[in-house]
């Protein structure tokens, strides 16, 4: 897989309307480390911090975000959207569908609340933070890697559903560009980032268990418009979920 180009993705972004600048690294501690570091530095909105491995990558819940080989890892700064609580991961995991969807040919799901989909398993996920009124955005992609499982859900590879040879450059600018497109999104244009986020999701009418401060079962009725989960239990009450873990395998 060609290697990441700066200069290729920086054109790539200008012709989907962004003038942003981008840093591809060969290594790095953490892309989100970066974009925190360029942010407090004076970095513009949608900057873009990307890197072929990185040894102190994070997901969700300071998990351990494990880099495969030739994966796609980058970050991004979002500034002013720390404001928008969860609906800038919503923005961010829309946006990253869609380029994941138009890059490879096959469609594209979200898993509450993070994680990206293809044929039902995972390949990537998004993860949001926040510094004062500022958020960086990071995305990982397992493009190569074979199949298996992680946290107990199936894992992939998304180049396996790939209808053409993956172009990383491309997919890179596809993604960031995708992602400050739904961030900027206001009016009708929100409505339609929040529907496209209900209708890719892997979870809306099935039944489910979350686990966080709490662990409940249920069936999922909807979304908040901040992507809080909406989830219906067997006694008939409804509970609004900001944050948590869903399990499809064990729910009853």
């Amino acid at each position: 897989m060609e290697p990441l180009d700066a200069e290729t993705v920086r054109r790539g972004l200008l012709a989907r309307g962004w003038d942003v600048s981008v840093r591809a690294a060969g290594c790095t501690g953490s892309t989100q480390d970066d974009a925190a570091a360029g942010l407090r530095a004076g970095a513009g909105h949608g900057a873009v911090f990307a890197a072929e491995r990185q040894t102190r990558g994070r997901g969700r819940r300071g998990r351990r975000w494990v880099t495969t080989p030739g994966g796609l890892l980058f970050s991004l700064v979002a500034r002013g959207a720390a404001a928008g609580g969860g609906w800038v991961t919503m923005a961010a995991a829309v946006g990253a569908a869609r380029a994941l969807e138009d890059c490879t040919g096959a469609a594209a799901s979200i898993k509450w609340p993070n994680d990206l989909l293809l044929g039902g398993a995972k390949v990537g996920g998004v993860l949001v933070e926040t510094i004062g009124p500022h958020a960086v955005v990071g995305v990982g992609l397992n493009l190569l890697q074979g199949a298996g499982i992680a946290a107990g859900q199936p894992t992939a590879a998304a180049a396996a559903f790939a209808r053409r040879p993956i172009d990383r450059n491309e997919l890179l600018a596809a993604c960031a560009a995708g992602i400050l497109d739904c961030l900027a999104a206001r009016g009708q244009a929100r409505a339609a980032v929040e529907r496209t986020w209900a209708e890719r999701s892997a979870v809306l009418g099935r039944r489910v268990e979350v686990t966080g401060r709490a662990r409940r079962r249920g069936r999922v009725e909807g979304f908040g418009p901040d992507g809080a989960l909406l989830l219906r239990d067997a006694a008939g009450a409804l509970h609004v979920i900001h944050a948590g873990d869903v399990s499809l395998r064990d729910a009853g």
